[in-house]
């Protein structure tokens, strides 16, 4: 008969009486296993009627009635904590149970003891399981070889206690809770297998490049040593040291690599078999440098004028200490000519002048020495190119490359490949290269940025040059995110309907892949025309002929990958405007004038600078002699109505002249007014003065700062030699009057005005201005031939 069968028949005849007016008392107690089928039983004195049984909070639950004040409930498999309430209806009573539910506690498992040093206290720890729901205890009990009665400690994962003069000992653990309880069984050990060494303690250690000593002490009676050292963070290497004399202090050496930092740590044991490790005592070391162990790559490339010389690093272990830089040494082979100097980046300039036929060295160098040193010579350009390039941009991101040797290259005649990529566009910094020897024809290159355009080369390397086969490709290609904006699209077009369009690069993160062309798209009323634009245009424009005056266009662009073609950039509208051009005579006279112009402003400026004006009188007897125009005349008027010839009669007062040869008269007209500086001088003329045999020599001559007219006579070469050959030098007055009156200095200045040298005709650009009247003609000048030749003076009119 089961605890719930027999509770219901006590309940029926009456023995099971409440103490209370309502309870509820469950078959199985508060505190229930996961999962337990148990009953629940309300019973409420008084007479109820109507009893209910709730589960939580409202929840009514089937029941079965058991007698008049007692009813019963079945709990099937309950899997978390309840509250069940027992209700009366007419009498208002209510109370109620909280069923906790919970596990049995497992068996405590992985029971370890271990002494803390070998006089230490003895430390026993263990796992209690997973969470039973319930509130469960430990017990830890610890027993020795002489005493059955053992001393038991409550704690849930470790127990503590001092171990005494005792070797050996028992332990156990028991776990229980509200369910039961369970334990584990028990073990025993003697001191001697359970103890564990304090941690060594490093007094001293000393690193060399290749070796590092340590200095241990606090080892007490252990007679093993482990030590374990790594780079960084790479794997452990283990060594065990052994001995056997008793000492307190141990003395290591372990073999390492220069300049390297590295990890130590260390522990002890009493013997192989016998105690427990020790924990680890860490710490870290770096040894010391040494010079550099290999030799530099080194590659280059040309950029005119300049040779760009690049090397990769070295690692860690090739450099052997801190690289502190690199010495260049250039030697020219023609003119043995050398020259070095020190970098510290891993690149640097060579001129093609200096390095025209050079060998290049290269180490590099740190505080212990410098590196084999490698040699590179600046080959020249080969036809002989890796021939059946080919390339293919893989699943991975990587990029499988092959090519076949160079058709016209003699067997043997390539000493070595070299694969060169680089990001299209960017620095040189970014160049990364691989050498292969001649019997390699493929590469795998792998690292590459994901939709980036790398610019690849293959060289073919000869002794006395280099060839080399170049393309642009991708891993995993896109299309570009957006076409190219254009510029600002002017509304004038050419005089032939041509339309030049400019646009701007695409950024590289819109790019997506290697660019393989453009597409221009001009959209006009009716129609949509595209042009293909090649990339290999250095300059960013194209002209688009053929369109029509007065039209609107829509212009926009698209760019090209492998990928497919993008969507367009921005568009731009605009309207055809016919633009004449400029006629080339037009445009040569708009030059002229703007060239001569400038000049004439710069001339009149310095003719008002008085040295100047001075120095430009001296010279204008370089000009030619400004004569008037006959024309003009009140004679050339007259004759003007005649025809044939008209007489002009001169006397000379010397009757020895010959009349066949009439001496002639010559007449000067001075430059206008606004042509001749100063003041006029009054112009008088002596026939007096005149020698008989003198031919009549009229002139003008310029006196600063006042004018004259002058007049002046020469000897005819028709008279005797023996005849007086002087020149008489008379002044015609402004007004057409003849004076005999001269003032003798006057006259002897004049005189040597007239005979000092050639006259000097004013320059026209110099002040001031002063007027003489206006036009001077022959009919101003009134001359009293009584004086000359009796012969007629002839005028052809």
């Amino acid at each position: 008969m089961t605890i719930h069968a027999f509770f219901l028949l006590l309940c029926t005849v009456g023995i099971c009486k409440a103490q209370r007016p309502c309870e509820a008392n469950p078959s199985l107690g508060k505190f229930v296993e996961v999962g337990a089928n148990f009953s629940i039983f309300c019973v409420i004195q008084g007479g109820c009627k109507s009893i209910f049984v709730h589960r939580d909070t409202n929840h009514e639950q089937r029941h079965q009635r058991v007698n008049a004040t007692t009813v019963m409930h079945e709990v099937q498999g309950i899997m978390g904590n309840s509250t069940y309430t027992c209700k009366c209806a007419e009498k208002s009573l209510v109370c109620g149970v909280d069923i906790v539910v919970g596990y049995l506690p497992e068996v405590p498992q992985n029971l370890t003891c271990e002494q803390n040093g070998e006089f230490g206290n003895v430390t026993c720890t263990w796992k209690p399981g997973k969470d039973t729901g319930l509130q469960t205890t430990s017990e830890f009990s610890v027993r020795t070889a002489s005493d059955n009665s053992p001393d038991v400690i409550s704690e849930e994962h470790s127990a503590t206690f001092h171990p005494g003069s005792e070797t050996q000992f028992f332990v156990s653990v028991r776990a229980s809770n509200r369910l039961g309880h369970s334990a584990a069984g028990e073990i025993n050990f003697t001191l001697s297998h359970i103890v564990r060494p304090t941690p060594p303690v490093l007094a001293q250690i000393e690193c060399s490049s290749r070796l590092c000593h340590l200095h241990i002490t606090n080892v007490g009676s252990c007679h093993m040593l482990e030590v374990q050292h790594r780079r960084n963070h790479g794997h452990w290497s283990t060594q065990l040291f052994n001995r056997t004399e008793s000492n307190h202090n141990w003395n290591i050496s372990i073999s390492l690599e220069p300049f390297v930092f590295y990890h130590f740590r260390v522990k002890l044991k009493l013997r192989p078999h016998m105690g427990l490790w020790s924990q680890w005592s860490s710490f870290n070391q770096r040894t010391e440098e040494e010079a550099p162990i290999k030799k530099l790559d080194i590659w280059y490339i040309k950029e005119s004028p300049w040779i760009i010389l690049l090397w990769k690093e070295l690692n860690q272990t090739e450099a052997r200490g801190r690289i502190l830089g690199y010495t260049v040494l250039v030697k020219n082979t023609t003119t043995k000519k050398t020259t070095f100097w020190n970098v510290t980046n891993t690149f640097t300039n060579v001129t093609d002048q200096l390095c025209s036929h050079c060998v290049i060295t290269v180490s590099a160098f740190n505080s212990r020495g410098y590196s084999p040193p490698a040699n590179i010579a600046i080959l020249g350009e080969k036809a002989q190119l890796p021939q059946k390039v080919s390339h293919v941009s893989q699943s991975d991101g990587s990029i499988a490359i092959s090519w076949q040797k160079p058709a016209t290259a003699a067997v043997g005649a390539v000493t070595s490949y070299l694969v060169e990529w680089c990001p299209a566009g960017r620095l040189f910094k970014e160049l990364k290269w691989q050498r292969l020897n001649r019997e390699q024809l493929s590469i795998i290159i792998t690292g590459l940025q994901p939709h980036e355009c790398y610019k690849v080369r293959v060289y073919a390397l000869f002794k006395d040059g280099r060839g080399k086969a170049e393309f642009d490709i991708s891993p995993q290609p896109k299309v570009p995110e957006k076409g190219p904006d254009l510029n600002r699209i002017q509304s004038l077009v050419t005089v032939d309907n041509t339309m030049l369009v400019t646009w701007m690069p695409i950024p590289r993160q819109q790019l997506r892949g290697c660019l393989t062309k453009y597409t221009i798209y001009v959209q006009g009323p009716r129609t949509k025309v595209p042009y293909d634009v090649s990339t290999e245009l250095m300059s960013r424009n194209f002209s688009v002929s053929g369109l029509t005056d007065g039209q609107q266009y829509r212009v926009f662009m698209t760019a090209w990958t492998e990928a497919g073609e993008s969507p367009p950039g921005d568009p731009h509208s605009f309207t055809v405007k016919h633009q004449q051009k400029t006629s080339p005579l037009v445009f040569g006279i708009l030059v002229a004038s703007c060239s001569v112009v400038p000049f004439l402003v710069v001339l009149m400026c310095l003719c008002h600078i008085f040295s100047l004006h001075q120095r430009f009188l001296r010279c204008c007897h370089l000009l030619p002699d400004m004569v008037p125009d006959p024309a003009n005349s009140k004679w050339a008027k007259e004759c003007s109505g005649e025809k044939g010839e008209m007489t002009l009669k001169l006397y000379l007062s010397d009757s020895s002249v010959s009349e066949d040869e009439p001496d002639t008269v010559e007449v000067q007209e001075m430059p206008s007014e606004s042509s001749i500086p100063g003041a006029l001088m009054g112009l008088d003329s002596t026939s007096s003065g005149l020698q008989q045999g003198q031919d009549v020599c009229l002139s003008f001559s310029l006196k600063s700062p006042s004018a004259y007219l002058k007049s002046f006579s020469h000897e005819s070469y028709q008279t005797q030699e023996s005849q007086n050959t002087e020149v008489t030098v008379d002044y015609i007055s402004s007004q057409g009057m003849m004076s005999g009156e001269r003032d003798g200095e006057q006259q002897q200045e004049e005189e040597d005005v007239c005979t000092d040298g050639p006259r000097f005709l004013p320059c026209p650009l110099f002040d001031p201005k002063v007027s003489i009247g206006g036009k001077l003609t022959l009919d101003s000048v009134k001359i009293d031939c009584s004086n000359f030749l009796d012969e007629p003076c002839f005028m052809h009119c």
